[in-house]
């Protein structure tokens, strides 16, 4: 699987990091089951996946043996939007790209300082959270990946209508996640979401894209703040 990422200044931040990503994968391809042909290869161990209940997500694995309350703060990485095919992302604005990106990631820092620590490295009690919003397969030998890099903001702000080609991502893409122990690797819960239902509530204004983000991230967070007893911890 190659990455590619578009030569321009949101994209090129982190295209080293990404090609030492594609390269690890490459590296542990024989010691790790090949990801579903309808999956992104997002994550590392999608045979872990069962269905989700009715209140669920749609498929989840949450690790039987994780001591949940020994969990206190949160690694949260860059959000990521792929798309299976060379600049397949291009037919996306790069400002809802940027926003789609920024608005998530902001929604999850919010809502998670509301009960952990934000923390930017591995530590006791520190969890590793990973999301991606991904409209890709793994079959497919290339994939365009976006992520905003650190300290970045959209250079948009203004305008409310969603752009075409951005609906029909946001329709057809899936959420995916992980958590793991940040110190030792160990898989606590992974998860894949989506893609929207034909009776989801239309995504055409980005007030209703961020309330659909804020509900989702708030279901995340309540579920974490229920399973680790945290509640009330500030941020730095």
């Amino acid at each position: 699987m190659y990455i590619v990422d578009r030569p321009t200044p949101q994209r090129c931040a982190l295209g080293c990091a990404l090609l030492l990503v594609v390269l690890a994968t490459l590296s542990c391809s024989a010691r790790r089951p090949a990801p579903p042909a309808d999956m992104s290869g997002f994550l590392d161990e999608y045979a872990l996946l069962r269905a989700g209940g009715s209140d669920d997500v749609r498929l989840v694995y949450r690790n039987p043996d994780a001591d949940w309350t020994r969990y206190h703060a949160v690694l949260l990485e860059p959000v990521t939007i792929w798309r299976s095919g060379r600049k397949s992302l291009d037919a996306v604005p790069e400002d809802d790209l940027f926003r789609l990106a920024y608005d998530f990631e902001k929604a999850l820092r919010v809502r998670l300082g509301g009960g952990f620590r934000l923390v930017d490295q591995p530590g006791p009690g520190v969890m590793r959270i990973r999301l991606g919003m991904t409209e890709a397969r793994a079959t497919d030998p290339i994939l365009d990946v976006f992520t905003v890099p650190p300290g970045g903001k959209p250079a948009v702000v203004g305008g409310n209508a969603v752009n075409a080609e951005t609906r029909r991502f946001l329709d057809a893409a899936i959420i995916e996640g992980e958590i793991v122990d940040a110190e030792n690797g160990e898989v606590l819960a992974q998860g894949v979401d989506g893609p929207r239902g034909a009776n989801a509530p239309a995504l055409d204004t980005w007030a209703a894209v961020d309330r659909g983000l804020a509900r989702w991230v708030d279901r995340l967070c309540a579920r974490l703040e229920a399973r680790t007893g945290a509640g009330g911890a500030e941020t730095r």
